[in-house]
């Protein structure tokens, strides 16, 4: 069974997949991944924090709603960045520049939940427990997901649950951090985005669409199609083989993937390959 990351990681390079998850090389800290942490952690603690706030509000005025949501975001960032600092001093990064870079993020996004709240009361005259009960979207996070059927199985980062009229529909978000085209995807992320789509669905989950949020930008969506849904499914395949195999893949045909790659110094030797290949395949014959 494959996950929707690796899906993503077979697109981008089937060999750098093979070193990582068949040859065991690991791969070394890296400065985005420190910083994708706090991002994703900030969001799930956000998440989580979100029924004890809006069963405390007993307002309607927006500035007092947005005031609590800013005030409740900004503390959260602050702990979960004071909760990484070790990780941050080993690249220089301080506690004070990255508050800084993200902080803007989260307050669009507590003005957002703070809009969507007070456009809910002014609906529904409705306050504390029972605003939190009839409150949509749920924002769930970090759910994980597996299908045998498919060989599959994904975390997804947040799961918005909107309720409507007794219906309710799923919508998966993926959160990045890094950089982003001018419109639309990467394709490995277009692809995530369809795998959770596909697992959700076979979970009985009813799906509208499928949204990935770059740092910085709207949320940018993704529709499933019957060509998306077949690549999709011919991945988990490839990937699946891939993984249960012994066969080294051949480098990927743009070189400039491989001048960022960490792994360029391991990949590009023979000799340590070689060595590799016979670890793996003795640890193959114990299993």
């Amino acid at each position: 069974m494959v996950s929707a990351t690796q899906l993503s990681s077979y697109l981008y390079c089937p060999r750098k997949l093979f070193l990582s998850n068949v040859l065991l090389v690991e791969e070394p800290p890296k400065q985005e991944l420190v910083k994708g942490k706090i991002w994703h952690e900030t969001h799930e603690s956000i998440n989580n924090a979100e029924e004890k706030l809006v069963c405390s509000i007993n307002t309607k005025n927006y500035q007092d709603i947005f005031d609590i949501y800013r005030k409740q975001y900004s503390q959260i960032l602050r702990n979960v960045i004071i909760k990484n600092k070790s990780a941050l001093k080993e690249f220089n990064i301080s506690l004070l520049d990255i508050f800084t870079d993200y902080w803007p993020c989260f307050e669009e996004e507590a003005k957002g939940h703070a809009l969507n709240v007070v456009n809910f009361i002014e609906r529904h005259d409705v306050y504390g427990n029972e605003l939190w009960e009839k409150l949509t979207p749920k924002i769930l996070s970090e759910q994980y997901f597996k299908s045998t059927k498919l060989m599959l199985s994904g975390i997804i980062d947040v799961l918005e649950v909107h309720a409507n009229n007794g219906n309710t529909v799923y919508i998966p978000v993926e959160l990045k951090t890094g950089k982003y085209p001018d419109k639309g995807m990467w394709d490995g992320h277009k692809i995530q985005l369809a795998a959770y789509i596909l697992l959700l669905e076979d979970a009985g989950k009813p799906v509208s669409e499928a949204m990935i949020k770059y740092r910085g930008t709207e949320k940018r969506t993704l529709q499933m199609n019957t060509f998306l849904k077949e690549e999709v499914l011919d991945l988990i395949k490839k990937t699946n083989a891939l993984l249960d195999s012994m066969t080294l893949p051949d480098m990927v045909d743009n070189k400039n993937k491989c001048k960022s790659c960490h792994f360029k110094e391991t990949c590009y030797n023979q000799d340590t390959m070689k060595t590799l290949l016979k670890d793996a395949e003795l640890r193959l014959k114990k299993h």
